[in-house]
């Protein structure tokens, strides 16, 4: 096996007292320094370079490993990547995302970090390359947790002792409200990382999804139709592009231990979106319940009401004023279509790659029906 390995110098020694250390809200610096547009989040482009990450091409296969392997293979990335030697660590697999397996790994000295292994199949779907962009420049900005190192088929972050929300907080109005600002923060990044002339995320997964013989397998002859016909009506769309996580579902929302205070983490599906179908992504993922006897689900009755998404939008927008409130309502509205859409495809690849024990394509009908019955709107 290759293994290559990068490293900055002193890593080691900033690891070990780093790991396991909770970085909390963004930094604060001089007013003057501070984006006008987005006041929320500090701005100093010119600061701001992604630190190089330590990595190695090694690969962990997971279905061939039984735990004392694991654990020493384990052990060996860690040797690689930090420079430190550690035989008595210990590995919990946690429940985590769809499309990872993810563990706690804690050093013979209490530390931990968590270890993040990709799913097989995944890479169809994920641009690795540009995940790991991001969040190299997101620890930049101390938003989410720390990227430490990188290996072939996953890396090591930062530990934030911390639970994942559940379906029923994130319609806890003090909870929505807090997701609503820290959305808002994220999408600030824009003014940091400016856009560059790549098409926006959600227009540019469509076409690739599609692309995969979907049409054709599922005798979905008339999808081609009916995505023209969703761009053409979102193209009419005034809402801002935003740096977009484009998948704020209960599991990727961290509680953290002790104040409370929520940290939004998996940026596999980040990138430039219209803030609106950030959104409206949000608000889609209250119909689900991942840990359910029927994950794959969609429960029509759960999506918010006027009430809950007006409490939402007046925390993103910071303002009780109703015109604003209600035009960022229909401006979220529009693209609810798009996001059923942009699922849809991707559980019909999903179908067919992916190993993970979910009903994929059940999911996926029930997306496209939705998608339809939003189209039909317009």
């Amino acid at each position: 096996m290759s293994t290559t390995t990068e490293t900055r110098p002193g890593l080691s020694t900033l690891l070990k007292s780093k790991i396991g250390k909770l970085h909390h809200a963004p930094k604060r610096i001089a007013s003057s320094s501070r984006s006008k547009s987005s006041p929320a989040l500090l701005v100093a482009a010119h600061e701001l370079r992604a630190k190089p990450i330590p990595s190695c091409q090694t690969m962990l296969d997971l279905s061939i490993l039984n735990e004392e392997e694991l654990i020493q293979t384990v052990s060996h990335l860690i040797h690689q990547l930090f420079s430190i030697s550690d035989s008595n660590l210990k590995l919990q697999r946690v429940s985590g995302a769809l499309t990872n397996a993810v563990f706690f790994v804690t050093l013979s000295n209490k530390k931990r970090m968590l270890l993040r292994v990709y799913g097989v199949g995944c890479d169809q779907i994920l641009d690795r390359n540009k995940e790991l962009d991001w969040l190299s420049r997101l620890s930049a900005l101390h938003i989410g947790p720390r990227l430490l190192g990188i290996f072939g088929n996953g890396r090591f972050e930062e530990y934030l002792p911390s639970t994942t929300l559940t379906p029923n907080e994130i319609r806890t109005p003090t909870i929505s409200q807090q997701i609503a600002s820290r959305l808002k923060q994220l999408h600030s990044i824009v003014d940091t990382y400016p856009r560059t002339s790549e098409p926006l995320e959600v227009w540019a997964n469509i076409d690739k999804w599609r692309a995969e013989q979907i049409e054709s397998e599922l005798n979905l002859i008339q999808l081609r139709q009916e995505i023209e016909s969703c761009k053409a009506v979102l193209n009419q769309s005034n809402s801002p592009t935003v740096f977009a996580h484009n998948d704020t579902q209960y599991g990727n929302i961290l509680k953290i231990n002790g104040t409370g205070e929520l940290v939004v983490i998996d940026f596999e599906y980040a990138g430039y979106n219209p803030r609106a179908m950030d959104i409206v992504n949000h608000f889609c993922e209250w119909m689900y319940d991942y840990h359910s006897q029927s994950p794959s689900t969609m429960h029509l009755d759960q999506y918010p009401s006027r009430e809950e998404q007006a409490r939402f939008l007046a925390s993103y927008l910071d303002t009780e004023d109703q015109d604003q409130i209600e035009a960022l309502m229909s401006e979220v509205a529009a693209w609810k279509m798009a996001c059923h859409l942009f699922w849809a495809l991707w559980g019909f690849v999903q179908a067919s790659q992916s190993e993970i024990d979910f009903d994929y394509f059940h999911y996926s009908i029930q997306r496209l029906q939705a998608f339809r019955s939003e189209l039909k709107r317009f």
